[in-house]
């Protein structure tokens, strides 16, 4: 282990991993403590309270500061966010206890991590140390995104606006950085939209890369069924699962009128589940602690996604156990994947049902994508050889 100290920001208690963001954030936090003297403040949101004791049995660190903080996405607060702030997620982070909490200890630590922009804002201006910034998403392109594919003239207009002033937070934040993190699809977007990144470095979001131990599956074992699987509160988990339900599905079940569609993740957005009424063989199963127990008997794996940016842990998921998966361009975003060898790519709803369709069917083409996606998430997307990678980068800056 290292002399040196570092001093770990989030938004949200890193543990359970039961979301993209937190899983990557409990494995880089999980890591950083057996190499590091480690330190770690973080807010607490949703029911982050009642995993604090769990998680402090399975880690050692230095020093842990966390406080409740609940601010909704509403209009109210955007309006509010325009006083002082740059963008409204950062307001919806801010507290001012917690800000004096973490300036009190922060030149204890050699090297702060701030994981996720929101907590930039965190950094003392007399900090002496390096900054290191985890990004988990181009976070502008997801609102500029998400106002493309909004039709309300006004919520279209906001929704831009707002991508314009997370933009340029991103482009303060990183030019204050000394180093940062994103996935190389991220890295690209950054570039195409003038922003410098020269002291960007590669890093990736996977997910649970212990299901490439278990056995492979077979088509014969698989039920007549389709999963997804994400944080079904989070507004492009629910504009694809919307699209799907409302105008997807319907062409499937013409043709497959026994399939079934299971919705894995805790109770999440009411449009969802008012969308989803009028189609018994949807199932939503809350959230699952064993997802081998869907993803083995699943034919098909889905990840609808329409904006967003980064890597979707989602789909490495379905990649580590080999389910066949049908994925719009958006979710297969930043994954060296071919269409019609690791995965089926489908943009619009008449090409996704089809692709859906042809692996409930065709057994050839479901076992050649079943073997070649988990061959290729083995050779590319592994948690140990990425934090062996980033941790290089980390002592060169030290």
């Amino acid at each position: 282990m290292s002399n040196a100290s570092l001093l770990f920001l989030s938004t949200q208690l890193p543990y359970p991993p039961k979301s993209g963001g937190t899983m990557k954030s409990w494995k880089y936090v999980e890591d950083l403590s057996k190499r590091y003297q480690l330190g770690l403040a973080c807010l607490l949101k949703d029911e982050d309270e009642f995993y604090l004791a769990e998680f402090e049995k399975k880690i050692k660190l230095t020093q842990f500061i966390h406080q409740k903080l609940e601010v909704n996405r509403n209009p109210i607060n955007l309006i509010k966010s325009y006083f002082g702030f740059p963008c409204l997620n950062v307001f919806r982070n801010f507290s001012k206890s917690f800000q004096e909490k973490v300036k009190q200890i922060a030149n204890e630590y050699d090297l702060i991590v701030v994981d996720h922009y929101e907590m930039f804002q965190y950094i003392p201006k007399n900090y002496k140390g390096k900054v290191v910034m985890h990004t988990h998403n181009a976070e502008f392109m997801l609102w500029q995104r998400m106002g493309e594919l909004t039709k309300n003239p006004l919520v279209k207009w906001l929704l831009k606006a707002e991508a314009k002033r997370v933009k340029k937070y991103e482009k303060a934040i990183f030019k204050a950085s000394n180093l940062i993190y994103s996935t190389p699809s991220d890295i690209e977007l950054y570039k195409t939209h003038a922003f410098k990144t020269d002291k960007h470095r590669s890093t990736y979001h996977l997910g649970n890369d212990q299901l490439l131990e278990l056995p492979p599956l077979k088509f014969s074992d698989t039920e007549l069924a389709l999963s997804f699987m994400g944080t079904l509160s989070w507004e492009p988990n629910i504009d694809a699962l919307l699209w799907f339900i409302q105008e997807v599905w319907p062409q499937i079940i013409k043709k497959q009128t026994d399939c079934r569609f299971y919705i894995m993740g805790k109770k999440g957005d009411e449009r969802i589940y008012e969308a989803a009424k009028k189609f018994p063989n949807i199932i939503f199963t809350g959230f699952v602690k064993d997802l081998e127990s869907y993803l083995k008997k699943s034919r098909v794996y889905i990840a609808p996604l329409r904006f967003g940016s980064g890597m979707k842990v989602k789909v490495l998921e379905g990649l580590y156990r080999g389910v066949p998966m049908v994925s719009t361009s958006v979710g297969a975003e930043g994954l060296a994947l071919k269409n019609e060898q690791h995965i089926l790519i489908a943009n619009d709803s008449t090409q996704f049902a089809a692709a859906c369709l042809r692996l409930i069917e065709e057994q050839t083409l479901w076992k050649q994508l079943s073997e070649n996606s988990r061959k290729i998430a083995a050779e590319k997307y592994r948690w140990e050889p990425l934090f062996e990678q980033m941790d290089k980068e980390l002592q060169l800056l030290l």
